[in-house]
């Protein structure tokens, strides 16, 4: 982009200028720097439309956990597949001996 490259270059100018400028301290109360704190119980988030797109977002992507009483039991699950299985096996080797 052309037109972008002007307006970069004279940022990277700028920031050679005064490197200060490109990265100024936090400051917290009464010009003193910014220390980072432990949130306690009573801390109120503060609130943001990060915070709240990702509340709305985990809402959606929440799995609920299934409870349906009409599912088959365990055992049914387990072994079904398990006999199916070999009965489709015997019919394929059954049908490979009819035809040898």
């Amino acid at each position: 982009m052309p037109v972008a490259r002007p307006v970069r270059e004279a940022i990277d100018a700028a920031m050679l200028r005064h490197p200060s400028a490109a990265a100024p301290e936090p400051s917290g109360e009464a010009g003193r720097p910014a220390v980072a704190r432990i949130a306690d119980d009573l801390a109120v988030p503060a609130p943001s439309p990060v915070h709240r797109l990702q509340a709305d977002l985990v809402q959606l992507t929440a799995r609920e956990e299934v409870c349906d009483e009409r599912l088959y039991p365990g055992w049914f699950r387990v072994t079904f597949p398990l006999a199916a299985s070999a009965t489709l096996w015997a019919a394929i080797i059954w049908g490979i001996g009819q035809l040898a």
